[in-house]
């Protein structure tokens, strides 16, 4: 639509033509796949198409410094193409798309990631902690160690020896675990915690691993472990009462409510991402991967620039779609303002191809209408828009187009008569 007549934008309709434009998608890659391995071979890389660009983005990614509170959560890439990385989530908003996990910052600001493949995801490690630890214990190597870093996660990545692994690692870290996941932790059975009504927790403290678990229930019953968060102090939150029809305070323990503070960092940033995603459809599942990752650099960048402001005492700041309008401007005048060679050109230098000019030509609604078309002279003569045989000072003053208007030919009529 950048290109048609009735919806034609210049920005982007002068700065190259559609076939231009569908020439660079097609032909559009990042690796060689000549070098690609078999999918037989033990080495064949799933991701060999976007290896060279993950590689580049991570590796920028990591130089951001992240904040004191972090979290670990999945990102899905909404693809319903063919390809074997696939996933089905019924719970999320793009039920069908490729999954990566990733780690961000309170503010949303995303520092690593990791695709998931299947078998393979990860390299052979010594953690012993399964997919789901791994793939935090890989993530969180962005974080400094020993300097009271804080990170969350949910309960499908969360786990005892997990809790232990990154106390040992010197990162403190809080989250909710599946009840089959605390290593035999002693807590009070789901029917004495609900017969003491809602608000009420039990807890048990490793006093060797200093490891904390907590289970509390409020509309349904909720296990959080950490490795630095107890309990205490408890403090009251509102929760509306369906028998009431009322807000009432109910005891939360401290742990959950550290849990959900700066747990929404990859929410955050996946609601940015979503605000104005690049929807070009597409077939090839490494150029949908290629393009979420591009709108995954510019909210960083975003998000970026807003910490640069506020650093900087600046209280406004550019929206995400100036922001993103703007990278797009900038990228468009590149290397256009350079400066021209003085002198006569070679004689060995090829002259330049005539850039065409197409006008665009009037609607059906507007060219059958028989309402004031009238036929007005020029100075510029063009070929004629309807026969294309000859040249013709004559136009529409209401189509713009040049048509004939003598006595042997009189396209003029002929181009705005409807054939039966």
């Amino acid at each position: 639509m950048f290109w048609s007549n009735e919806t034609r934008f210049p920005t982007v309709a002068d700065t190259m033509s559609r076939n231009r434009f569908d020439n660079l998608r097609t032909f559009f890659h990042v690796n060689d796949n000549t070098e690609m391995l078999p999918r037989e071979q033990k080495d064949h890389d799933k991701l060999f198409k976007v290896r060279p660009f993950l590689n580049y983005i991570r590796s920028n990614m990591r130089k951001i410094h992240v904040e004191e509170f972090t979290s670990v959560d999945e990102i899905i890439i909404p693809f319903k193409g063919r390809t074997l990385m696939k996933q089905y989530n019924k719970n999320k908003p793009h039920k069908w798309g490729i999954k990566l996990f990733a780690i961000a910052s309170k503010s949303g600001i995303v520092h690593d990631f990791e695709i998931y493949i299947g078998k393979g995801t990860l390299p052979p490690s010594e953690h012993g902690l399964g997919i789901s630890g791994d793939v935090v214990m890989r993530l969180s190597e962005c974080i400094p160690k020993n300097e009271n870093y804080k990170l969350s996660m949910d309960n499908w990545f969360n786990s005892y020896n997990l809790q232990c692994k990154l106390k040992y690692e010197g990162i403190l870290s809080v989250g909710t675990v599946r009840s089959n996941r605390i290593a035999g932790c002693p807590l009070e059975n789901d029917k004495t915690i609900k017969s003491k009504g809602r608000g009420y927790f039990d807890y048990s403290v490793d006093t060797e691993n200093k490891i904390v678990v907590t289970k509390w229930l409020d509309n349904k019953i909720v296990h959080v472990i950490s490795n630095y968060k107890g309990p205490l102090p408890v403090e009251n939150v509102k929760r509306w009462s369906v028998a009431q029809k009322h807000n009432v305070e109910v005891p939360r323990p401290a742990a959950i409510g550290e849990y959900n503070s700066y747990m929404g960092g990859i929410d955050l940033h996946d609601m940015l991402v979503e605000l104005y995603r690049v929807n070009i459809r597409v077939r090839r599942f490494y150029l949908r991967i290629i393009y979420h990752l591009l709108d995954m650099c510019v909210v960083n960048s975003w998000l970026l620039y807003r910490r640069h402001c506020k650093q900087l005492n600046m209280k406004k700041y550019i929206s995400l779609i100036k922001f993103k309008s703007e990278i797009a401007h900038a990228l468009l005048l590149s290397g256009k303002n350079k400066p021209n060679k003085r002198g006569r050109p070679l004689s060995t230098t090829p002259p330049k191809p005539k850039k065409r000019l197409f006008t665009p030509r009037p609607v059906d609604d507007v060219k059958y209408d028989e309402t004031a078309h009238w036929p007005i002279p020029i100075d510029k003569k063009q070929r004629c828009k309807h026969c294309i045989n000859a040249y013709t000072t004559m136009t529409c003053n209401k189509c713009n187009m040049h048509l004939c208007l003598t006595k042997s030919r009189m396209c003029f009529i002929a181009f705005h008569r409807k054939q039966p």
